[in-house]
């Protein structure tokens, strides 16, 4: 989606959710919910850092039973 200036990218899920403890810490680096053979927990924390990188954000909305929302949020740029 194109609005006001900025590229919106939306990833929807209807899985178990994330509880707002959680969503607190989801792009620390090493915050992981998974064992240590599963993650590093480095993987949102890497991909804030790069969507940040071209001026963007990462936005989640989640509720626990309910699935997730990961928005991700660019400055659109015009060609020229």
């Amino acid at each position: 989606l194109h609005h006001n200036g900025e590229l919106f990218l939306e990833v929807i899920d209807t899985g178990t959710g994330i509880d707002e403890d959680v969503q607190r810490r989801l792009f620390e680096p090493f915050f992981t919910t998974k064992d240590s053979s599963r993650g590093t927990g480095l993987g949102l924390s890497i991909s804030m850092n790069i969507v940040q990188l071209h001026g963007g954000t990462i936005q989640v909305k989640s509720k626990s039973g309910m699935g997730s929302t990961f928005r991700i949020i660019l400055p659109a740029c015009t060609a020229e």
